[in-house]
């Protein structure tokens, strides 16, 4: 091979009757339509016959086809499009060349173009399910956005960051360069608010200030714990009773709790603590309405006993979170 062929461009060469390409990257994007040829395959069996070269595989028998053209005479292959290393990475083409009766003057040539990634896709936010982290807890998720450029590139590796929070305010949350999302404040308190929306923006190579941006909104709902002790509405209460009755409702005791309703940490459970060491009473609690239903089992003789001085207990279903914070 004398040193022109070499100067002339890339060339892919034969050694002891195997051809040997250097590989050869290709940048997407990049016109290289009106280029004389990008690479160049060679037989020097052509000193002794003529030798017709063309191309075969995806990308130029194949589709898309005719992207990849050799010139039959020279070896001379050049590109009729621009690449788009999204769609097709890497081109594995076959180099032939062969004699004017068809018959091989080589071995088939392997040929590699692998395709150069260019930082042309933004990152993309899927369709998030909502996030949920209890109202006194820390971590609650983990973003992903994902961007077509080239896996392991820059392009493709997104740095993540909160750019809005609605209900504005205090900012309650914080996100890793990674995507995992935190709750910033212990004083999360579903009571005050049950849900954020937050606007989470992905910047490619690694959030640098040329990188590439998308956006992306997840829900964080906060879930309830029991950091809500029942109280009851009133201090005291005060009713009557007819002796020599039974089984009758005598009064309820109403509870108050900021829980979320109709959760075993809002539904109360009622208890007669003092008072009623002779049994004359029960208390249950009415499912529809959470009210405590202070009820007399067996009649009460006047001439005996006059006036009764209860204590009543209210606690909720679910234990009490020790943790504190919230309401």
């Amino acid at each position: 091979i004398s040193r022109s062929e070499v100067d002339a461009g890339p060339l892919l060469w034969r050694q002891k009757r195997t051809w040997i390409p250097p590989p050869k990257m290709l940048i997407e994007n990049v016109d290289y339509r009106n280029e004389p040829f990008i690479a160049r395959i060679f037989s020097d069996e052509q000193a002794n016959l003529p030798v017709r070269y063309s191309l075969k595989g995806k990308g130029a028998t194949e589709n898309p086809e005719n992207l990849f053209v050799v010139d039959p005479d020279t070896g001379l292959i050049r590109l009729t499009d621009i690449l788009d290393r999204e769609k097709i990475p890497e081109y594995n083409l076959l180099g032939v060349a062969k004699y004017l009766d068809g018959s091989n003057a080589e071995t088939n040539l392997p040929l590699r173009f692998k395709v150069q990634d260019e930082n042309d896709c933004t990152p993309v936010f899927g369709q998030m399910s909502p996030g949920a982290v209890k109202e006194l807890k820390t971590y609650i998720m983990t973003i992903n956005a994902t961007d077509d450029d080239e896996p392991g590139n820059p392009n493709s590796q997104i740095k993540y960051t909160i750019v809005d929070q609605k209900p504005a305010g205090e900012s309650m949350f914080y996100i890793s360069p990674q995507g995992e999302l935190f709750v910033r404040r212990a004083a999360l308190d579903r009571e005050t608010q049950d849900a954020y929306m937050l606007t989470i923006e992905g910047t490619d190579l690694n959030g640098a200030i040329n990188g590439n941006t998308g956006t992306g909104t997840v829900v964080v709902n906060i879930l309830d714990v029991n950091d809500n002790l029942p109280v009851l509405e009133k201090d005291s209460y005060e009713g009557s009773i007819e002796e020599n009755t039974a089984n009758m409702e005598v009064m309820r005791f109403k509870a108050i709790d900021a829980d979320l309703e109709y959760t075993d940490n809002w539904l109360a459970q009622y208890e007669i603590i003092s008072g009623n060491e002779a049994g004359y009473f029960s208390i249950e609690t009415d499912p529809k309405t959470n009210e405590g239903v202070l009820m007399l089992n067996k009649a009460v003789d006047y001439e005996e006993l006059q006036e009764l001085d209860l204590k009543v207990a209210v606690a909720n279903k679910a234990p009490f979170y020790l943790s504190g914070g919230g309401g």
